[in-house]
């Protein structure tokens, strides 16, 4: 049954609670991926040096940027100040380290990288940088895909991808933009072993080399060592195989965020109590999904859902804000509409 003025009343409780927030001590968590472009970046994680340098001279200029860790506290508080920002980086790229943290540096902007402990060191790539390459590369992909459920016509192989291209492009003109798609949306609900076999056929298939490209590789042991020591610089957890953690049971779930924690306190030899969950929308992060990140010995874990973070926010679901490869005049723009639609 139906109670009438229900929808009404739904409508109304949204906006006292928009206006409370308003009026509430709130800030920003920023998220970044990489700072290396310009180059081919379906997934628009990659910020220009350049861009990033001056994205950081807006924040010091009208923003109170935060280390997490203070962030979060003065957050739980009620206690923010106004303009309150934080930076986070996620996955563990080894450009964090050679160009992001120098111009970090240079605008006294302090940042937490979250890390995907099972690509340190590795020698191959991100598994979604893989499949770029592939569907990128020169070669004449013959069909079929060597992939279960990627459908891949031989007669359509040589049509190059469209550059520039994205994925936030709607419309699918090119064939290999589409390929692009299937493999992505195939490759990413599989178990890491699964898909590290899948990635090897896909790279022989296109005749794309196994060993990471220099641009595109994680952080070294030594490196996140260097990195964690740079001023105004932590670290946090990102789990093992960076999995959609929702799709796994509860038990495995709360293995890859507890063994990445671990793996990170025995290099690191310190305590690691924040953890970032890998894609981290809500698709990809549930109630389980929380549980398993407290049981896990975390204290906070942080989203990839936009909006501001407030005294009532979710320790175990702090909301993120995804920053974009935008110029200086965009990214005030978003700041303060970012803080505004709370």
């Amino acid at each position: 049954m139906r109670i009438r003025g229900a929808g009404r009343v739904g409508v109304l409780m949204r906006h006292v609670i928009g206006a409370v927030r308003r009026r509430s001590a709130h800030g920003l968590v920023l998220l970044y991926h990489r700072v290396a472009g310009p180059r081919f970046d379906p997934l628009l994680l990659d910020v220009s040096p350049a861009r990033f340098d001056a994205q950081l001279a807006v924040l010091r200029e009208s923003a109170r940027v935060l280390p997490l860790t203070e962030f979060e506290l003065l957050r739980r508080r009620g206690a923010l100040p106004p303009r309150a920002v934080a930076v986070t980086f996620d996955d563990g790229y080894a450009d964090n380290l050679h160009t992001a943290v120098p111009l970090l540096a240079r605008h006294e902007v302090p940042a937490t990288v979250f890390i995907t402990t099972g690509m340190i060191g590795a020698t191959r790539e991100f598994w979604w940088d893989d499949v770029e390459r592939v569907v990128a590369c020169a070669s004449v992909l013959t069909g079929p895909a060597p992939v279960a459920g990627v459908r891949w016509r031989g007669e359509v192989a040589a049509v190059p991808l469209r550059r520039p291209w994205s994925v936030e492009v709607r419309a699918v003109a090119a064939p290999r933009e589409q390929l692009y798609r299937d493999l992505f949306n195939v490759l990413r609900p599989m178990r890491a072993p699964e898909r590290a076999e899948a990635m090897a056929t896909l790279r022989a298939w296109a005749g794309v080399p196994d060993a990471a490209r220099e641009s595109h590789r994680a952080l070294t042991d030594a490196e996140l060592l260097d990195l964690a020591g740079r001023p105004g610089m932590t670290i946090g957890a990102h789990s093992v195989s960076h999995p959609a953690l929702a799709l796994l049971d509860e038990a495995a779930q709360r293995q890859e965020l507890a063994d990445s924690r671990h793996a990170l306190e025995r290099v690191l030899a310190h305590a690691v109590p924040t953890v970032a969950y890998p894609f981290g929308t809500r698709h990809d992060v549930s109630t389980v999904t929380a549980r398993a990140a407290r049981a896990a010995g975390f204290d906070m874990a942080l989203a990839n859902e936009p909006g501001a973070a407030w005294r009532w926010s979710s320790r175990w679901r702090v909301p993120r804000v995804l920053v974009r490869d935008w110029d200086a005049d965009e990214f005030r723009r978003r700041l303060v509409e970012w803080q505004d639609a709370t």
